[in-house]
């Protein structure tokens, strides 16, 4: 499996630098054939693995539908919905871009289940899996600033400061600005919440260097969030329901 993940980093930095890929969204194809053989070989019955514009669309909550970049099916029923999404220079105002994106899919189809959109029965692995560059800014620690609120729990560089540098302002009751945890830290803390609070079954955070895009290197930042982690749910889910006598 480990080769097959470097390849899909291969294959990502190599469509990306090519250009026409990039805008074409074939960058993240390498991982589309690594879940696509987790599915298939984990006995479902006729399964079928859509990643086309219109034949994965799913039903929203909030929203008429949304294209997922891969939805498996299986006599019928809804196996899995995965989102594939990458992160490359740029961060800033992105990773806010990102999160509100990841958060919207979520939240809508998982309301769409408990509303029985697709049935009273319905057991779905949701996926998120994203690429993010391993570089000195996404290393870097952006800066906290708030004025009137402290940022929640996990944001800080360091923790220990709450209970003293990190407090309003006497007089004028404003918070200081702080050094927070890194972009790459602040990804993989919002994959570890989205499967606290349920909004996916399994999350995954690959940090990859351009410098070793020919050997597509890659590392996890936690094993939460590790990408063979993510592998090892989906495909315990797809033999689970594979064992069903349908």
């Amino acid at each position: 499996m480990e080769n097959t993940i470097n390849n899909a980093i291969k294959n990502f930095w190599t469509v990306r630098s090519g250009g026409k890929g990039v805008l074409s969204g074939k960058t993240l194809d390498g991982f589309i054939m690594v879940i696509e053989s987790i599915i298939k070989n984990s006995g479902l019955i006729n399964v079928e693995i859509y990643t086309g514009k219109n034949s994965s669309q799913l039903p929203g909550y909030f929203r008429p539908h949304k294209s997922w970049d891969i939805v498996a099916i299986s006599q019928g029923r809804i196996i899995a919905a995965i989102e594939l999404k990458s992160q490359v220079g740029s961060i800033g105002n992105n990773f806010n871009n990102r999160t509100e994106e990841v958060l919207g899919s979520g939240i809508d189809l998982y309301t769409a289940i408990e509303e029985r959109a697709f049935g009273d029965d319905a057991e779905i692995f949701t996926g998120y899996l994203i690429l993010v560059e391993d570089s000195d800014v996404t290393r870097g620690s952006p800066k906290v600033s708030m004025n009137f609120f402290p940022v929640m729990p996990g944001f800080l560089a360091d923790e220990n400061i709450r209970k003293t540098s990190y407090q309003p302002d006497a007089s004028s009751g404003v918070y200081p600005t702080v050094k927070g945890i890194s972009y790459l830290g602040r990804y993989d803390l919002l994959c570890k919440r989205l499967v606290l609070k349920k909004i996916y079954t399994a999350t995954a955070l690959i940090v990859a260097d351009q410098s070793f895009a020919k050997v597509g290197q890659y590392r996890d930042l936690s094993p939460q969030t590790g990408i063979n982690t993510f592998l090892t749910k989906l495909d315990n889910h797809c033999k689970l329901i594979a064992s069903y006598d349908y």
